[in-house]
C-alpha cells in the first residue's frame, strides 16, 4: 500500500525533484526485473539440461549494461542534490552582498 501511495506522489507533484525521484525508483524496478529474469532463465537452463548451455559471456555483457541502465537513472537525481548542497548558504554559487 506504501509504495503505490509513494508513486502516486511522486507522479501527482509538478517539481523536476519528483520526475527524477520517479526515474529512479523505475529504473530500479526494471532493473530488478530484468535481474530476476536473468536468474530465471539460468535455474531454469540448469534444471533442464542439468548443465549450463546458456552463453555466460553476452549474459554478463547484458548485465553490465542493466546495471549502467540502473546507474543513469540514478545520476540526474544525485547530480541535483549535489547542486543543492552546493548552492545552499555560503556555497560556491552563492554570492552574499
Amino acid at each position: 500500500m506504501r509504495i503505490t501511495e509513494y508513486l502516486k506522489s511522486l507522479i501527482r507533484a509538478n517539481s523536476f525533484d519528483s520526475s527524477k525521484s520517479f526515474a529512479l525508483v523505475l529504473s530500479v524496478l526494471v532493473g530488478a526485473l530484468i535481474g530476476l529474469c536473468v536468474c530465471f532463465c539460468l535455474v531454469w537452463d540448469v534444471c533442464s539440461n542439468g548443465h549450463l548451455e546458456t552463453d555466460l559471456e553476452g549474459l554478463g555483457i547484458f548485465l553490465l549494461c542493466t546495471g549502467a541502465f540502473m546507474a543513469g537513472g540514478g545520476v540526474n537525481k544525485a547530480l541535483s542534490e549535489r547542486k543543492k548542497t552546493l548552492n545552499k548558504d555560503g556555497g560556491i554559487n552563492n554570492k552574499k552582498d
